[in-house]
Formats: structure tokens, C-alpha cells, sequence
């Protein structure tokens, strides 16, 4: 079925009959035109309903209010006060999101997860900053030491919430943590004075990102749901994506290189694993090579970014002509 979304159709169907505008036999007749068994089950619906996107949304709002009470009401208190605040919050959010789950909120319970993966995560650094690893006067040691450290709870926490709950939102924060505790490990292997993870540690970003989401191809390897799967592919990516072009767009030269041949080798695995997310993520990553090499070239020539951008929509429109057959349509030379 080409052009009626199946469901749709199924209930049109279903209210003419009642109304006694056509037959059961006549709606019959058009359910089979259109290639859908009527012995069948309903598809369920697709996308998001209001009440669904009101669930998330009004979440993700309660969190930002949290961080909004933390850093202004909570400002004056000590350190260990403020991480015993936080450490209780994320403790009721999360016991909150539990029960939300076993009362069938699903929508509602993995935005709450989420965001009690968030709060771990930021009672964590709190913890740092108690101790002195975090702040203006700490060494690159301590830092190192904070960032290893609050990589591996927001990970642990992500992947707990995304089990457990379940939140598959909470997966999108793990390899997001991880890939930045790998550039950590860059950081101190690369240069172990500096206050930051430098060339390396990006470097290693780019690499266990990619990795990261080469795990989510599969259903067993990570024992996640095709939801959180989804959300891993997106926190791998993104975190490779931002730290390949950041390289390439501050050091140039083989890394420009390097994020082209990023580019090529994800749509290759995409393509034969069938991961619609790492199809996106490579046709990002190479249109981001395209546009940082002819900025470099032209020097951000007005004519070069048209141009940039006429290639952009007219491939996507080609894409999107050759996706619903319209090559075949062409009778070239008649």
C-alpha cells in the first residue's frame, strides 16, 4: 500500500460501513484494492500521541527546574550539603520513575529515567567538586580523576535505567559517558599536563563512538530493547560526529581525511547492517567533510555556500525521487 497509511484506511472503512454509506462486502472490495488483508490485525498506531509528547515534555521541564533550584537556591550551601540534596532528589526521581513504570506511565517513566541518569550523573561531579577534584585550583590529575570517575557513574546509572526501569531514553547518555572517559584515557596518554583532552583524547572519542555503535547493531550484544538500541546509535554518533569535526575543523590536514574516511566506512556498515540511524550519521558526517573542505578552499565564498547548499537539497530530492521509483518512470531516448 503506496499511498493511504493502513490503519487510516482500516478505520475509514469501519465508520462508512456503520454509517451505511457503503457495504461490509464494498469495503472489503477496497481493503483488498489497496493490498490489506482484512483477516489481519489492526497495525497499532503509529507516531506519538499529545498526551505522550506532554509526558516527556513536562519531564525534561521538572529536570530543568531541579538544575534551576540547584544552581541558584541551593548556591549558598556547602558542597557535601548540596551532593546530599542531590543524592536525595535523584534517589526520589528515580524511585518515582519505578513506580511509574509498574503503573504502565511508560512515557512518562523513561523520561523520568532519563533524567534520574542525568541526576546520578551531576551528584556525581557535586561529589567531585566536594572533595577539591573539580573547581579552579584543581591539577589536571584531579580533573582526570573526576572525569574517570563520573564517566563510569553516569554509564553505570544510564545503563541501569535503561534495563531496569525500563527508560530506553537512559541509553542515550551511556556512550555518550563512556566515549568521554575514553577521552580522558586520550587526554593522559596523549599529554598528561595539559587541562584538557586535547588531539588525543578527541581522537579516541571518534574511535570508541564508532565502536559504541557497532555494539548497537545487534540485538544481543548490549541485551537492550530496539528502542534504547536506537538511542545508544544516536549518543555514539553524536559524540563521534561533534569530536571528528571539531578536529577536523581546528587541526585540518589528515584529520580532514580522517573524518571523509569515517564518513565512507559508517555508510558502509550502515548500509549492510540495515541501521537507519548510522545511514544519517554518515550522510552528516560526509556533508560535514564536503562543507569544511569548501569553506577551507573558498574561504567562505558566498557563490561556494549556494552551491554547497543546491548540492545538499538536490541530492536529497534525488534520494527521495529514486526511494519512491521515479527512476523508472523515465523513458530516455523515446
Amino acid at each position: 500500500m503506496g499511498h493511504l497509511d493502513e490503519r487510516d484506511l482500516v478505520d475509514s472503512l469501519d465508520r462508512w460501513a456503520e454509517a451505511g454509506l457503503i457495504s461490509a462486502e464494498q469495503a472489503g472490495a477496497i481493503a483488498a484494492h489497496e493490498g490489506i488483508d482484512s483477516l489481519a490485525p489492526v497495525p497499532a498506531a503509529r507516531g506519538l500521541s499529545g498526551g505522550v509528547l506532554l509526558q516527556y515534555a513536562c519531564s525534561l521541564v521538572a529536570l530543568g527546574a531541579v538544575f534551576g533550584i540547584y544552581f541558584t537556591v541551593l548556591d549558598g550551601m556547602s558542597g557535601w550539603s548540596r551532593f546530599g540534596v542531590m543524592v536525595a532528589v535523584a534517589a526520589g526521581w528515580t524511585a518515582l520513575a519505578w513506580l511509574l513504570a509498574k503503573a504502565g506511565g511508560t512515557a512518562a517513566a523513561d523520561a523520568l529515567g532519563f533524567s534520574a541518569a542525568v541526576l546520578w550523573y551531576a551528584a556525581s561531579l557535586q561529589a567531585s567538586s566536594a572533595v577539591g577534584w573539580l573547581g579552579d585550583d584543581s591539577t589536571p590529575a584531579e580533573m582526570r580523576t573526576a572525569f574517570f570517575l563520573t564517566s563510569a557513574v553516569g554509564a553505570v546509572a544510564g545503563y541501569a535505567a535503561a534495563r531496569s526501569l525500563p527508560a530506553p531514553l537512559a541509553a542515550l547518555g551511556v556512550p555518550v559517558a563512556i566515549a568521554w572517559g575514553g577521552g580522558v584515557f586520550g587526554w593522559w596518554m596523549g599529554d598528561a599536563r595539559s587541562e584538557g583532552p586535547g588531539t588525543a583524547g578527541a581522537q579516541v572519542m571518534v574511535v570508541l563512538g564508532l565502536l559504541l555503535a557497532a555494539l548497537a547493531f545487534t540485538e544481543a550484544t548490549l541485551r537492550l530493547d530496539r528502542t534504547a538500541r536506537i538511542w545508544w546509535q544516536i549518543g555514539a554518533l553524536a559524540v563521534a560526529n561533534v569530536a571528528g569535526v571539531v578536529l577536523a575543523i581546528g587541526e585540518g590536514g589528515a584529520y580532514e581525511g580522517l573524518l571523509f574516511a569515517y564518513a565512507v566506512w559508517l555508510a558502509v556498515a550502515a548500509v549492510v547492517a540495515r541501521q537507519r540511524v548510522a545511514v544519517v550519521f554518515a550522510a552528516l558526517t560526509l556533508y560535514e567533510y564536503i562543507g569544511i573542505v569548501v569553506f577551507r578552499t573558498f574561504e567562505g565564498a558566498m557563490a561556494a555556500i549556494i552551491i554547497l547548499a543546491l548540492v545538499g537539497l538536490g541530492t536529497a530530492l534525488g534520494g527521495t525521487v529514486a526511494q519512491r521509483g521515479g527512476w523508472r518512470r523515465l523513458r530516455l531516448g523515446r
